[in-house]
This record gives structure tokens, C-alpha cells and sequence, in this order.
């Protein structure tokens, strides 16, 4: 019997409470880690990318070496690397067009008449 509970007059019931409580804090415990430590997940073993790297080892397409350096990089955790946006193509500055004068500011209004 567990000493907290000697003299207590519950007895075994006592025993099977403590045991589910203690059970249920282990759960809850373990449930709030998978959810705020994602990380401490292990990698994902159902990568199409791995599934068919594995399939070219077992084939003998790969030698050891390959299959050991590939699986490396697949399985990296690592935060995702930024894409640096495209060079900006030079513009050349155009030169500036002469525009005919519009034919409202051409002719004479009724005002200046």
C-alpha cells in the first residue's frame, strides 16, 4: 500500500484512485508535449522522396554511400531556406518623345476671340 494511504480506511480503492490519477497526468502530459514541441516529433518515415531512395538502394542503383548522403539531406531538419527574389532587369531609361500638340490647346477658344 502506498504510505499517504496507511490508516486511511480506503484500502484497495484508495490504490486504484492514486494509480488513475497518476495515469491521467502522465497522458495529459504527454498529449500537451506532442502539441507544443512539434520538433521532438521524429521525421516523417512515409516521405515518397525517402520511400523510393530506399527502393533504389534495395535495387542496387545507388551505392551505399549515395543512399547514406541522400537520406542525410531528406531527413534534415533544418528551417527553411529563403528564396532571394530574381535580379531586376536594367531598364534603360527611354528618351522623351516630343508629343504633338493636342488639338484642343491648338485652336482658339470662344474666350480669346
Amino acid at each position: 500500500m502506498f504510505w499517504w494511504m496507511w490508516g486511511s480506511g480506503w484500502g484497495w480503492i484508495g490504490g486504484v484512485a492514486t494509480a488513475i490519477f497518476w495515469v491521467l497526468i502522465i497522458v495529459l502530459a504527454v498529449l500537451l508535449l506532442r502539441r507544443e514541441l512539434p520538433h521532438l516529433r521524429p521525421p516523417n518515415r512515409d516521405s515518397p522522396a525517402l520511400r523510393l531512395l530506399e527502393e533504389r538502394y534495395a535495387r542496387g542503383e545507388i551505392t551505399r554511400e549515395d543512399f547514406l548522403h541522400r537520406r542525410e539531406v531528406l531527413l534534415r531538419v533544418s528551417a527553411p531556406v529563403a528564396v532571394p527574389p530574381p535580379p531586376a532587369e536594367p531598364t534603360t531609361p527611354e528618351p522623351p518623345t516630343a508629343e504633338p500638340p493636342s488639338s484642343e490647346a491648338a485652336a482658339p477658344s470662344a474666350d480669346d476671340v
